[in-house]
């Protein structure tokens, strides 16, 4: 009599790539978006008014994650029906943010120092006060963790262990931003923001603490 065959073994990269299918066509999309979407905003309003191009690009990737969202309503429902702010992760993550901060100020500035880059004030793009609270601290905050943690991450954690699920969503969050002086550091804040949600079970702790990062960048960085 033969022996019945064993499951065919799977490595965590071959899951992610065969399993988490979603994932992938979300980051993609987001990708997408931002590239085609920078460049039409660009050739509409030049490279000197970066206001409507950052008002242009906020609204297209919120149309986009309102898309996703009600595709992937029934993965995502879960994670906004529980606020999380109670649960003990919530307040290590927000006081995890201090020394992430700190590290964000003295990385930054070490780069600039060393590679003698021009600073920007992002505050300078906006014609009113209110547009740096809502495009560069709210909209992010939301629509962001929506895409990275709700949909992207939760499809990964379908396909692999919780912590691998997190660092690889974390690096596409970071991979989203083209950034490659900040990418690593974007990593780590997607890492504390991806283990708030899966520590929680919500997102709002998640949205909470990528609010109150942004917005102590804007103001006091």
């Amino acid at each position: 009599m033969l022996p019945a065959s064993l499951p065919a073994y799977e490595d965590t990269e071959t899951k992610l790539r065969t399993k988490a299918g979603p994932a992938w066509t979300v980051f993609f999309t987001y990708l997408t978006v931002i590239v085609a979407g920078s460049f039409t905003a660009v050739a509409i309003w030049g490279m000197d008014d970066w206001e409507p191009v950052m008002l242009f690009l906020d609204f297209a990737l919120l149309v986009t994650t309102i898309i996703f969202l009600i595709r992937f309503w029934g993965d995502v429902r879960p994670l906004l029906a529980r606020t999380g702010l109670l649960h003990p992760a919530t307040w290590i993550g927000l006081a995890a943010l201090a020394p992430l901060l700190a590290l964000n100020f003295g990385y930054h500035r070490l780069l600039i120092e060393m590679l003698a880059i021009e600073t920007e004030d992002y505050l300078d793009y906006f014609s009113s006060d209110w547009g740096p609270l809502i495009f560069i601290c709210i909209l992010p905050a939301i629509v962001e963790e929506i895409g990275f943690r709700g949909i992207i991450q939760g499809q990964f954690e379908k396909a692999v262990q919780p912590w691998t699920a997190i660092v690889v969503a974390s690096l596409a969050f970071s991979a989203a931003h083209f950034s490659v002086l900040s990418a690593p550091y974007l990593a780590l804040v997607g890492v504390l923001l991806g283990w708030m949600k899966w520590k929680t079970g919500s997102l709002y702790p998640s949205m909470v603490a990528h609010f109150a990062h942004n917005y102590v960048v804007i103001t006091y960085f």
